[in-house]
């Protein structure tokens, strides 16, 4: 009887001592080491991407720190991307490595590493982190990063990112061609036909795009064609205009005139609404204060819903939709769009 005692009291001290250890929890902070490593034919031995990362100092949200990874230009690195954009985007955690010899490989750069590998091996990695919110991973980059960012748009559908920012790089026609998008092969070489972008891809449905390109970029041309940087572009119009048929549109591109910022000399093209935007602007090969303040917002928006109910687009199906859907019955809206909200709220409530 005694024996039996002893027995159920180890047991239950053992239980009580596993209820008791804390579990092990790991928050990203602005010493964070992220060490990603990649070999390729220059680098057979492995080379790791240097990283900079600044946290905000505050207390995260309930959920989490939306991320925005950076991107750099071609001859840039990753810290001054923290410093310029640590006032643009005040609330989020900013992570931006630094690319091979200060480059991403598009086509003929000097890095010809698997650029896409990395990046997706970053988000992976930041989902990890317990203070991030895994919603919110986001992509910013600017002209030879733009570039990357567009890649990876396409290489990997399965790649949790809720929002893509391309600054002064649209599509260029190694990554769309013959009607559809392409990812890079094992690769990358300008005497290949399109660089070595063979195989095609299908981007995810469920993402948001903001792409900004300028009129009188003496670089990346606007209306599409050769450039400096060594590969065709499509024009960004109808770059813009392909990503949005990505995401599910099925209309007519915009053309001609579209809405201007108020006080700014920047045009919004907005597709499904504000899903999918392209801002034509006159900032150069650069960005203009409000070109800044419109990623500030875009970036600051909440993830999309995947309930192809959510009306209003607040993230959530709820009885708002409902009541915008019957507000507008009659007028623009029929029966079909009542039930959709309806079919959705029994998985997305």
């Amino acid at each position: 009887m005694i024996h039996a005692v002893s027995i159920r009291m180890r047991t239950i001290l053992c239980a009580l001592f596993v209820i008791t250890i804390p579990i092990s929890a790991e928050s990203l902070t602005s010493t964070t080491e992220i060490n990603l490593e990649q070999a390729w034919s220059q680098q057979p031995s492995g080379w790791t991407y240097p990283m900079s990362i600044s946290v905000p100092s505050t207390v995260p949200p309930q959920d989490g720190f939306p991320v925005c990874i950076l991107l750099h230009g071609n001859g840039g690195t990753g810290a001054p991307m923290v410093n310029q954009f640590r006032e643009v985007l005040p609330t989020h955690a900013l992570v931006a490595p630094t690319g091979y010899q200060n480059s991403w490989n598009i086509c003929a750069e000097s890095s010809d590493a698997p650029d896409w590998d990395m990046v997706g091996d970053l988000v992976r990695r930041l989902s990890q982190f317990d203070n991030i919110d895994n919603d919110r991973i986001q992509l910013l980059g600017i002209s030879n990063g733009s570039a990357l960012v567009n890649t990876v748009f396409a290489v990997d559908p399965s790649l949790d990112v809720d929002a893509f920012v391309a600054v002064v790089s649209h599509l260029n026609d190694s990554q769309y061609h013959n009607e559809a998008f392409h990812r890079p092969g094992p690769v990358t070489e300008p005497s290949d036909s399109w660089c070595g972008y063979s195989s095609s891809a299908v981007p995810a449905h469920r993402r948001r795009y903001l792409g900004m390109s300028n009129i009188n970029d003496g670089i990346i041309p606007y209306s599409g064609g050769s450039s400096p940087v060594g590969v065709n572009f499509l024009s960004a119009e109808d770059a813009i205009y392909r990503i949005a048929q990505s995401q599910g549109f099925t209309g007519e591109a915009l053309s001609g005139v579209q809405p201007q910022i108020p006080g700014e000399q920047i045009w919004e093209y907005d597709y499904l609404d504000g899903q999918v935007v392209h801002l034509r602007g006159l900032a150069q090969h650069g960005m203009s204060p409000g070109h800044f303040a419109y990623a500030q917002a875009f970036l600051s928006q909440p993830p999309l819903s995947d309930c192809d109910g959510d009306e209003n687009g607040d993230g959530d199906v709820s009885f708002a939709d409902l009541t915008q859907v019957l507000a507008a019955w009659g007028q623009d809206t029929g029966m079909s769009d009542l039930l959709l909200v309806l079919g959705n709220w029994g998985k997305c409530l």
